[in-house]
């Protein structure tokens, strides 16, 4: 699937103002996956495989005021604001790069491959 196509689909699920539920790293970064609110009982899912860069950059005047593991659903601090997705050649090698605003930090993958689905709460 092309960048665009991805893009599509990530907006397609408007995105806009929900808050993440899950940010989680996998097998040494090569697996990452971020979730937000969808409806009552679903939520979008991000999958990130084969990547080769993770970055994040977290607001440091910002204040969670608490660990996050601490807080409730409701509590959590990150919000959706905005979706990137775009392809680069680097050393040869292609790679979707996705940047996501969910401030108060921004998130910056190179991968090899995007999913993005809907899925039940309780899996």
């Amino acid at each position: 699937m092309d960048a665009k196509k991805i893009l599509n689909a990530i907006e397609g699920f408007d995105y806009w103002d929900t808050g993440v539920s899950k940010l989680e790293t996998n097998y040494l970064a090569d697996e990452v996956e971020i979730r937000h609110e969808d409806e009552e009982t679903t939520e979008i899912v991000y999958k990130f495989t084969g990547c080769y860069r993770v970055y994040f950059d977290h607001v440091k005047g910002y204040s969670k005021g608490r660990p996050v593991k601490e807080m409730t659903r409701g509590q959590i601090p990150y919000f959706m604001q905005d979706v990137d997705v775009s392809t680069i050649i680097e050393d040869e090698v292609e790679f979707y790069v996705c940047k996501i605003d969910m401030f108060p930090m921004e998130v910056e993958i190179w991968c090899k491959d995007i999913e993005v689905f809907k899925m039940d709460k309780s899996i």
